[in-house]
């Protein structure tokens, strides 16, 4: 064999090995592509393993976005099942309409003017005819007004503002909250103590029919209406009533749901 066909056959060998191994479009491309960069000074075969790096850096991203999301829906998820199972009706205090009723009946009685609505002038009111009674030292009268304003703020929902006016409905969430709430609801009857002293004007520690009617008058109420009401939470009959009996009925008054329970008369006759 002459030495160029030699030659030729050897190129041909040659040429068939590449296509086996790289593809024909392949190499165009390698070619291409390396033309290319040659010709504009940039390493596109650095790009390119960029551009693959940023592709997976992206779908790595992707997935961990979808993971958290999928885990931030699943606590929602979680959480509001939470609230769900413990923010029902069930248990709590204050859903009956025997309850409503004393709330509103309690709304009505400190609505001193009968405007519909409470504002601290109601409440500041309320003070000075107890004070004006004259059993109540200085001191006394400061610490009725400092309990009456947690009142006010904390369970009539005020929030420190003295011009606020609180109608019923507004009352009536409030105090479901106080009933649900634990600190709310142990201070509940702080300002029954005050009352108390204030109509007590012998200082004996009880108060009669006659004293339990000045504490009614204060509160806009007829003698005949204390004296319904002295007669049903008087358990004993003895007629009298200690400090200890008047804070305990006065706090079961907003406590309790029992349409059976006396208390329910504390604050007068329950309102339509």
């Amino acid at each position: 064999m002459s030495l160029s066909r030699c030659v030729v056959s050897a190129l041909r060998t040659r040429q068939l090995l590449q296509r086996a191994i790289f593809p024909v479009t392949t190499l165009a491309d390698v070619s291409k592509r390396d033309e290319v960069g040659w010709r504009s000074g940039v390493n596109l075969t650095t790009i390119q393993g960029d551009v693959v790096g940023v592709r997976q850096y992206s779908k790595r991203a992707h997935v961990r976005r979808h993971k958290t999301k999928s885990s931030s829906s699943s606590s929602s998820d979680s959480s509001d099942s939470d609230r769900k199972s413990g923010s029902g009706k069930k248990g709590k205090s204050g859903q009956t309409s025997f309850w409503r009723k004393k709330m509103r009946t309690h709304h009505q009685m400190l609505d001193i003017n009968k405007d519909g609505v409470v504002s601290w002038d109601d409440f500041e009111t309320l003070i000075s005819k107890f004070k004006e009674l004259g059993h109540l030292s200085p001191k006394e009268v400061a610490n009725f007004t400092d309990v009456l304003r947690h009142v006010w703020e904390e369970e009539w929902g005020a929030s420190g503002d003295p011009y606020i006016f609180i109608g019923q409905e507004q009352f009536l969430a409030q105090m479901e909250h106080v009933v649900n709430t634990k600190d709310l609801r142990k201070r509940v009857a702080k300002p029954l103590p005050y009352f108390f002293m204030a109509v007590d004007r012998d200082g004996s520690g009880e108060i009669s029919i006659e004293e339990f009617k000045m504490f009614y008058a204060c509160l806009g109420l007829s003698e005949e209406v204390a004296a319904e009401s002295f007669a049903a939470i008087d358990k004993n009959s003895d007629g009298r009533l200690s400090m200890k009996e008047f804070v305990k009925l006065g706090r079961e008054f907003f406590l309790s749901e029992d349409e059976t329970r006396p208390s329910k008369l504390f604050w007068g006759p329950l309102s339509d």
